[in-house]
């Protein structure tokens, strides 16, 4: 008895669909290796990469204020208007790397003259003796003593890479500020190639694109700056009711942590926890742990996110995981320009028909419609 042979399509069906599946594989595997090659590459070149991409960012935030004055101003005092913008801008940065600067310094002096010795967290030889005839004190004074140590080292290797790279920051501002100047210069330039290279309708993509970016970056930044201040002064206000010096650095550290999403804020409550821990004594340190607790979740989980959460379209693991990567890729540099560079990537990734699906895994919203509305929101 012989089978009934297959009609064409059914003949086809299954070889048809394992080449789909194989190119879908093939494009998988090739994409991957492009990102492996990728962060390699952007590893290599971070002197020069780092630059390159804050001036980007920078560029495009300031662009509507340099349009702006240009506008006002007449043709032989345009360079006015690129150099005051530049200069207002860069200032601002100055003064939020030397903050860094200055706090991470601040914690290495303080560091340096602190003997590691965490005998006031102990029961007295008394009570220890009572206990187990001085066994617990010895053991506990070994455990502490090795536990302050490594928290000390940490601390202050952390604070020394952070104060060593003054004459980094100022090399990159430096390089910054040429690179966002030819960057406003050749605006039109730049605006005259895109309508050479693309139709009228990338042309408009393009051009959405750039103005969605530029408004999230910067209601991200106003945001997340005013959130920083009240942040900062919470901190400061509680660590003063228990008498923890250095109140100026951790409300400096805090503002500036802030503009890390997520990671920031753990490292801006843990640092003057573990001060007060080698400081103070073991309740005290609790007490300030649980203040800055309640602080960091009213403001992280109620106020920034009604501020926020309609210009942040992000996913929180991806935020997360973009930190890291960020952070291993750059490092301090790589977690402050994570955000911005997500964000950035979701909006443009968006106005490219094949690659939304990407843009839609990157965004916390379920469908490309619910991105689309979230994106033009105002």
């Amino acid at each position: 008895m012989t089978a009934t042979p297959s009609g064409p399509a059914e003949r086809n069906a299954s070889p048809g669909s394992e080449r789909a599946v194989f190119r879908r594989a093939q494009v998988w595997i090739l994409g991957g290796l492009f990102v492996i090659a990728l962060a390699a590459a952007l590893r290599a070149m971070a002197p020069v990469a780092i630059p390159v991409v804050f001036a980007v960012l920078i560029t495009l935030v300031i662009a509507p204020l340099h349009q702006r004055l240009v506008r006002v101003l007449p043709p032989a005092l345009r360079w006015f208007a690129h150099l005051g913008a530049i200069l207002v801008l860069l200032t601002v940065i100055a003064v939020f790397l030397a903050a860094l600067v200055f706090a991470a310094e601040r914690v290495l002096q303080e560091m340096s003259s602190f003997d590691g010795n965490m005998e006031t967290l102990l029961p007295s030889e008394s009570e220890a003796t009572a206990l187990v005839g001085g066994q617990l004190k010895d053991l506990v004074g070994t455990i502490s003593s090795a536990l302050s140590g490594w928290l000390v080292e940490q601390i202050t290797t952390v604070a020394r890479a952070i104060a060593g790279m003054t004459g980094m920051f100022i090399t990159t501002l430096v390089l910054v500020f040429f690179l966002i100047l030819l960057a406003l210069t050749e605006r039109g330039i730049w605006r005259g190639k895109i309508a050479a290279l693309w139709p009228e309708q990338g042309q408009t993509e393009w051009r959405d694109a750039l103005v969605t970016i530029t408004l999230r970056l910067r209601k991200f930044l106003i945001i997340r700056t005013a959130v920083g201040f009240l942040q900062a002064a919470l901190y400061v206000l509680w660590l003063w009711l228990f008498g923890v010096d250095m109140l100026v650095v951790w409300g400096v550290l805090t503002f500036i942590l802030t503009y890390i999403p997520n990671l920031g804020s753990v490292i801006a409550g843990t640092l003057p926890v573990l001060y007060a821990l080698v400081t103070k004594d073991l309740a005290t340190a609790f007490a300030v742990a649980a203040g800055l607790l309640v602080i960091e979740q009213v403001v992280g989980n109620f106020i920034d996110p009604k501020l926020l959460g309609k210009y942040i379209v992000l996913s929180p693991f991806i935020i997360l995981v973009s930190l890291l990567f960020w952070g291993w890729l750059w490092g301090i540099a790589g977690a402050f320009l994570a955000t911005p560079i997500l964000l950035s990537l979701l909006i443009a990734l968006n106005h490219i028909p094949p690659l939304r699906p990407v843009a839609l895994i990157l965004s916390d919203q379920r469908t490309s419609e619910d991105l689309d509305r979230a994106l033009n929101q105002k």
